[in-house]
């Protein structure tokens, strides 16, 4: 019995003090842009990041001012098509404050608990690969200090909701 005891003791710590691997989804960067963890360094403000992104959208970011290399003021994530032939979701982001303003003919929605604006374009309609009408449009919301805005032509209303929702 002593003997079971200190092997499971044994295999416990073990246990214990192998690392635990984590594997986070790689982000597909296109045309060497910036990172992310070079975009949070070089900002004043909280970056959000969509955690629900297909794996086959690639990104780009563009900051601005375009000259400017260590205090960027805006930026706009650009997430591509797997051909980085079309522009599916533009993200542009910048200190915000709630006294930005917000569309008032806009449809409401809840984004994280935070109020956010959507007004749906008027385009073509087209249907997705599920079968939703795309008629895009721009999202517009303040997340914890950050103003976000979000448009698309080629992403569904739902779609750029799910991928709004899920920024942190």
């Amino acid at each position: 019995m002593k003997l079971l005891f200190i092997r499971l003791l044994v295999v416990f710590i073990l246990i214990q003090n192998i690392p635990i691997i984590v594997q986070a989804k790689e982000i597909k960067y296109n045309h060497e842009s910036i990172t992310i963890s070079e975009i949070k360094r070089k900002v004043d403000f909280k970056v959000v990041v969509p955690q629900n992104i297909p794996n086959d959208w690639t990104l780009e970011i563009k900051t601005y001012p375009w000259d400017e290399k260590d205090k960027i003021t805006n930026f706009r994530l650009h997430y591509m098509d797997s051909e980085d032939k079309y522009l599916l979701i533009g993200i542009e982001q910048s200190k915000g404050s709630s006294n930005k303003e917000m569309n008032i003919n806009a449809e409401q929605v809840d984004i994280n608990g935070h109020k956010g604006f959507f007004v749906e374009w008027g385009n073509s309609g087209e249907l997705d690969k599920k079968g939703e009408l795309v008629t895009g449009g721009l999202l517009r919301w303040i997340q914890e200090g950050t103003y976000v805005e979000m448009e698309s032509s080629r992403v569904s209303r739902n779609k750029m909701l799910e991928v709004a929702r899920s920024m942190k």
